[in-house]
């Protein structure tokens, strides 16, 4: 069987989401990476030497990428997955986008018009975490409806890298202009997706949001240049959500450390909690018209079923899968703008400090 040819767009300045997609491509044997382009002169090249990536081509333009492979990561900032996106899919490539979707909600809505001129190719964004095994677990249970109807659920996901002043500098994900909102799409577009997905078949979409957002770190050194720079997105918000059905939640999302990813989701037959272990769910189930009467909490072992060796594993095998049996994903450019429409809901809220009703 031939392997499909991929190619990877921004290594990255510092963390580099890049790192991880590389990892999963390696160990599909259905693929081959064979090109990598980022548009800071020589930085691919180094990330490609530290990475110990052999065969592999540095490309001097996006278009020379486009000529010799059959898909793209799109591992940029955000502002620039709108263009990325689009010339890929116009060059017959298919495209796996990094999320949040875009920076701005106008692009976002350019990527799926051209996604629907173009049916024969896969798009898709990278909200990986609905491929954690304990997620994908705690939506067979819902679905097979051992929680009955849905009361509630909160969740936490966040990181602790950018709460060093000092050593962590002004990068674009900090600033509005190339990544939009900070924590909140960073972070926040994970959770909604989660929540969604978990969800909507039962409790239907999210129909009221309320968020409030701050900058507690409101400068950092700058990278090319002297002197400090202003942090122009949010490094923590909180946000609640109620679904159609009645069920409301909290969100936490913070870039300046938080214990790990936490799921709860509670409902007339008990609940189920996510808690940092990727193939471990905790479960309290009860009687739907009784109590808990002292029940204790439950640590189940995922099946094996739903194991993966990681989410982003998970993700990459999809794309490749869909791309051979010509297949979209759930996660496409559409998925990705009904959550960018949140995030925007979100922001809306936290400017203006007030509710937002969706339509």
């Amino acid at each position: 069987m031939k392997k499909v040819k991929i190619g990877i767009v921004g290594t990255g300045y510092t963390i580099g989401i890049a790192k991880q997609h590389v990892k999963a491509y390696n160990a599909n044997e259905k693929c081959e990476l064979v090109a990598l382009f980022d548009k800071v002169e020589g930085r691919a090249q180094d990330w490609a030497k530290k990475q110990e990536l052999k065969n592999i081509t540095i490309c001097k333009t996006y278009e020379e990428m486009l000529d010799m492979v059959d898909a793209v990561s799109i591992c940029t900032s955000n502002d620039a997955h709108g263009e990325l996106s689009i010339k890929a899919l116009e060059s017959g490539v298919h495209v796996l986008c990094e999320k949040p979707m875009s920076s701005e909600i106008s692009y976002a809505r350019e990527m799926v018009e051209c996604a629907k001129k173009h049916p024969e190719l896969v798009n898709m964004i990278g909200f990986c975490y609905r491929g954690i095994p304990a997620i994908k677990f705690m939506k067979s249970i819902i679905d097979q409806g051992k929680l009955g109807k849905i009361y509630g659920f909160r969740q936490c996901l966040g990181g602790g890298r950018i709460a060093n002043k000092t050593g962590v500098m002004l990068e674009w994900r900090m600033q509005k202009k190339y990544s939009g909102t900070g924590a909140l799409a960073d972070f926040g577009s994970h959770m909604i997706d989660i929540v969604d997905y978990l969800l909507k078949d039962t409790e239907g979409p999210v129909k009221e949001v309320t968020a409030i957002s701050t900058i507690s770190i409101p400068e950092r050194k700058k990278i090319d240049e002297e002197g400090m720079g202003a942090v122009t997105n949010d490094d923590t918000t909180i946000f609640t959500a109620k679904l159609n059905n009645g069920a409301i939640g909290t969100f936490y999302s913070s870039r300046l450390g938080t214990r790990g990813h936490v799921l709860e989701i509670i409902g007339e037959g008990g609940m189920l909690i996510y808690e940092h272990e990727d193939n471990e769910l905790i479960v309290n189930l009860k009687e739907k018209d009784g109590g808990y009467n002292g029940k204790k909490e439950e640590v189940v072992a995922v099946p094996d079923e739903f194991l993966e060796e990681s989410k982003f594993h998970e993700e990459i095998n999809e794309f490749i899968d869909n791309i051979i049996n010509n297949k979209q994903s759930e996660r496409d450019f559409a998925r990705g703008l009904y959550i960018q429409e949140l995030l925007e809901a979100l922001k809306e809220s936290a400017d203006n400090k007030k509710t937002v009703i969706l339509d």
